[in-house]
């Protein structure tokens, strides 16, 4: 569990460091103007004291060496290209300025990349795993509708993205497939794509068996809404629910409206000034009461399948349940409903099911009516005790889910 955009430099301090662990998050990807290496180590001596890791973002010369040169034989042809051994001797200095800290994660090497960027960035990639072998050479790649290429150009449909994606897999062979969609209108609608983002991401992991992470949309900003507390939840368990591995907060700390995008200095969960709002105690709930422990019990599982049950009209992407080996019928309210398994698990083992709210301002009350001759006994997952309990019965779950919620459940197989 990650955020976006911590404590500026003059904010920096343990006690801040602290506010960001107590919330349930685990790592942080600096940034909010800590973009020199004095600033980053102060950062992650910060981050060491209260236990959380650092994705280095900014450090001038990694920013430079990942932004502004191609590797020479770069098949884009563009200029000005680096030698890999000039390329491997500027990335060992920005590793040896800060890989001495614990809390040193790995380096942020590019947001949302153009497809040209992947031959360079794949040496990147490379040659930060030759040299500091445990840390994460992270990238963030783009969505559907931003373009393929240049900025400006044309945005991608879904057809066009899936190449890119896979593409990025192809090439760079990345540590996580993190994007980053942010699905709340300031209009009250949702992003009509954010299924079909959602559908592509997971096919690409599921294939490759490289972990995906989001962003969540945690700041009002131009044409996107402030999330409230259940907006925020329905986001989590709708990534849950399509195997996310990695959430990310954007932001944490809101960036200050002298930058564009329609930023207003109290709309995150940490204000311009540095006072909390309702949605850092919403997001500390979130995450220490149900992300953490029940991402916990689906962290290290095998998204089997994700279905939308109830849900008319069916967004773009998603695939409308039907029954199956387990499952016979859904009736009640929209669901979305993940299934997952362990890592070779056979089809006579037990599978493990999250049943998620499809809607973030509306309760669903839904049944699942379970096939008697494939499962033995079910369990609900307590968030609070985080152990499994016993459910009396196996023939159906009733399900009761407040907007944006979701419930887990293990089906033990006969």
């Amino acid at each position: 569990m990650g955020v976006f955009w911590p404590p500026p430099p003059l904010q920096i301090s343990t006690a801040r460091y602290q506010e960001i662990a107590d919330a349930g998050f685990t790592f942080i990807l600096n940034g909010n103007y800590v973009w020199d290496a004095t600033g980053i180590r102060y950062s992650l001596a910060a981050a060491q004291q209260t236990g959380l890791k650092v994705l280095v973002s900014g450090d001038p010369l990694e920013a430079a060496l990942a932004g502004n040169f191609w590797i020479q034989g770069d098949p884009s042809g563009n200029h000005p290209q680096i030698s890999p051994q000039d390329a491997a001797t500027s990335l060992a200095a920005v590793l040896s300025t800060y890989k001495g800290y614990s809390s040193f994660a790995g380096l942020d090497l590019a947001d949302e990349p153009a497809a040209d960027r992947f031959t360079t960035l794949a040496a990147l990639v490379a040659l930060c795993r030759q040299a500091a072998p445990t840390a994460l050479p992270y990238i963030n790649f783009r969505r559907i509708g931003q373009p393929w290429g240049a900025w400006g150009t044309a945005g991608m449909d879904a057809a066009t993205y899936t190449t890119y994606i896979q593409q990025a897999v192809d090439t760079v062979r990345p540590s996580v497939l993190s994007y980053d969609r942010y699905p709340l209108n300031a209009d009250g609608t949702d992003d009509p794509q954010y299924f079909q983002n959602w559908a592509i991401m997971r096919q690409a992991s599921l294939r490759s068996g490289i972990p995906a992470w989001i962003y969540l949309q945690s700041v009002q900003y131009a044409g996107h809404r402030l999330p409230t507390a259940a907006e925020l939840a329905w986001q989590v368990n709708i990534s849950l629910a399509y195997g996310a591995k990695g959430i990310q907060y954007f932001t944490y700390w809101t960036p200050d409206p002298s930058r564009g995008s329609g930023f207003v200095p109290a709309q995150a969960l940490i204000t311009v000034a540095g006072e909390r709002t309702a949605l850092y105690d919403a997001a500390k709930r979130l995450n220490t009461g149900w992300l953490a422990p029940a991402g916990g019990q689906l962290k290290p599982l095998v998204s089997e399948s994700v279905v939308h049950a109830n849900d008319n009209p069916l967004p773009a992407g998603a695939i409308a349940f039907a029954p199956d080996d387990l499952l016979a019928e859904v009736s009640g309210d929209a669901v979305v409903l993940g299934r997952f398994a362990a890592v070779g698990a056979s089809l006579s083992d037990d599978r493990t099911l999250l049943v998620a709210n499809r809607s973030h301002s509306a309760p669903a009350t839904a049944r699942v009516r379970l096939k008697p001759a494939a499962v033995a006994t079910v369990s609900r997952f307590d968030a609070v005790a985080a152990s499994w309990l016993p459910k009396a019965g196996a023939a159906h779950l009733d399900v009761h889910l407040p907007p944006g919620g979701a419930a887990l459940y293990r089906l033990a197989a006969k």
